[in-house]
């Protein structure tokens, strides 16, 4: 049974912070039994293991420096990350079981859960909350190519899942995916809010510096804890990295001169 199917405790952000302290704790103590030594598991580092397992694999073995798309996909997120006001994670729980009329926006909002004993943790980019009822997640991405791809619907779902865990309540719960053009992180627009890109009811749009495609899906349990027990068998060391089936991918990877699945 999911956590988040019952709000009706008398204190209910008492409960999703309590155990949201027990992750945080497990993942600064617990034993460190998953592949590479590690404690926990990033729900964007699952998200990238559907583009493709080996390249995560050599992130981790031999790490480079980012790139400047990535540079600039960090930058994105934090322009619009500004937009909103700093909360500590006591703060943000509490704004997020209040009843109102109208959803919460809350920027960067902290997750943790465990899963079949892993630390599964993450920052939701935004999450719009009214009474504890999680009305929808918000992803957004910069990219070069304004196109929707697994690995998104991936990290959006497994938000979903994440706060469902927490215990909020995520039935009837959607998720939106917004690409950005890469261009799109040094928007004036985008800086001061005033991109129509960012609201939740937001659409696809273009202007004359650059352009956006979003659109929103309803969240599937189901499907994103398949998803997520999939991605774990490779942190548990129960299978090895599988190679993506898309040959395209390696050619423009960062890994492609040593990674020995690559596909010509």
């Amino acid at each position: 049974m999911s956590h988040s199917e019952d709000l009706s405790t008398p204190d209910p952000a008492g409960e999703i912070l309590e155990r949201y302290r027990q992750v945080y704790k497990a993942s600064r103590e617990g034993e460190p039994l998953l592949r590479y030594g590690r404690r926990t598991v990033a729900v964007s580092t699952i998200a990238q293991q559907f583009y493709c397992e080996k390249a995560v694999q050599y992130s981790i073995e031999r790490p480079r420096a980012p790139t400047s798309e990535m540079l600039s996909g960090i930058a994105g997120h934090e322009a619009v990350a500004a937009l909103g006001v700093t909360m500590s994670p006591e703060q943000a729980v509490a704004e997020a079981v209040i009843a109102r009329e109208q959803p919460l926006c809350i920027y960067e909002f902290r997750i943790g859960w465990q899963h079949c004993g892993v630390t599964i943790l993450g920052f939701v980019d935004e999450a719009w909350f009214r009474a504890g009822h999680v009305d929808l997640v918000a992803e957004r991405k910069f990219s070069g190519s304004l196109s929707i791809r697994t690995p998104y619907h991936v990290q959006a779902a497994l938000y979903c899942l994440g706060l469902g865990e927490m215990g909020f309540r995520t039935g009837g719960s959607n998720y939106r995916i917004s690409v950005f053009k890469r261009e799109c992180h040094s928007c004036e627009r985008l800086k001061a809010g005033d991109c129509p890109g960012t609201p939740m009811d937001a659409d696809s749009y273009s202007c004359g510096f650059g352009a956006c495609i979003s659109q929103s899906f309803p969240f599937d349990r189901e499907a994103a804890m398949a998803d997520l027990n999939w991605a774990l068998e490779f942190w548990t060391m129960e299978r090895e990295a599988e190679a993506t089936k898309h040959s395209s991918r390696c050619r423009y990877c960062r890994y492609r001169l040593v990674c020995d699945a690559r596909r010509e």
